[in-house]
């Protein structure tokens, strides 16, 4: 283990690894698209433009797949590994969830739904100053390629295309976002600052920066925040882990028994909606009110003790 001191260090060295392993494997997924997939370089263009085509997906997600393992669970792993000392208990991986615990997390999942609709609703209705108006014009564009790309995932056939993207879209992010946000900036942060809250918001404001969608900000930093306390009421980054995944896994599901036009006409809006804001109220009262219990069944430290 090299001895690393000082946060800033420690965060550039991360996110150093981060665009270091997430270039390297984009690449590498680039160049092994043409022994695989028989696609030269210039055709990922192309299949960017033919989404209706299955074996477009499949490359697609296919690039996606190593971008995920480049982009943070690798520089997590790689991190981990030089600069802590016994990496399962720095990162919070040596505590086991409790079944109390558990169904806690799951309550509290469900509960912040439509108050993250609302948010979304919210956040999607914002503009940008008058002279940022080609920004948010290529931001929206951005997000509307995006959009268009993951409803092109979520059109499965199979149980074996659902347990694929369950890996891709579902555990592989949960997994290694949260080593890196959780594990590693959050905990870093708050022992330096001693400081909980400030470690989850800036960890919560720096993931949903990184994942470039303006018009989801506010509702992926709430999210992000959620996951924080998570860690610190549990201790435990599983804890986070398993709602990243749950939060990441439910609309894959629901895309595969109902239909991807169901996640939009229908569960995303509960709460966003004039007829159905008085459920977002009521989400409100019962996370809150799960949030404190949470806290006390857990009896765990406002602090997070240091590596």
């Amino acid at each position: 283990m090299f001895q690393l001191n000082g946060l800033t260090s420690k965060l550039l060295i991360l996110f150093g690894f981060c665009l270091l392993f997430g270039s390297i494997f984009s690449l590498s997924g680039i160049a092994l698209i043409k022994p695989l997939f028989n696609l030269e370089f210039n055709d990922v263009g192309v299949v960017m433009d033919d989404l209706g085509n299955r074996e477009n997906i499949l490359v697609l997600k296919f690039l996606q797949l190593l971008n995920s393992v480049g982009l943070f669970l690798v520089p997590a792993i790689l991190f981990s590994v030089l600069f802590l000392k016994n990496p399962l208990r720095a990162l919070s991986l040596n505590q086991p969830l409790k079944f109390g615990q558990i169904a806690f997390i799951l309550i509290l999942y469900f509960s912040l739904i439509p108050l993250i609709n609302l948010m979304v609703s919210i956040n999607g209705d914002l503009s940008l100053p008058q002279a940022l108006e080609s920004v948010e014009i290529w931001m929206r564009a951005a997000e509307d390629r995006a959009k268009v790309l993951t409803e092109a995932f979520l059109q499965m056939q199979g149980s074996g295309d659902l347990w694929v993207n369950v890996l891709l879209m579902g555990l592989l992010p949960a997994v290694g976002e949260e080593l890196i946000f959780r594990g590693i900036v959050q905990s870093s942060i708050v022992k330096v600052s001693k400081n909980h809250h400030l470690g989850i918001w800036v960890s919560a404001f720096l993931f949903s920066a990184l994942h470039f969608q303006f018009f989801g900000f506010l509702p992926r930093m709430v999210l992000g925040a959620f996951f924080g306390y998570l860690l610190i009421w549990t201790q435990s980054l599983w804890a986070p882990i398993l709602a990243h995944f749950l939060n990441n896994t439910m609309a894959l599901l629901i895309a595969y028994y109902y239909g991807a036009s169901s996640l939009d006409t229908e569960i995303d809006q509960v709460g966003s909606t004039t007829d159905t804001l008085w459920i977002s109220g009521i989400a409100l009262l019962v996370f809150s009110y799960f949030a404190y219990r949470f806290h006390q069944y857990s009896k765990i430290p406002d602090q997070r003790p240091g590596e």
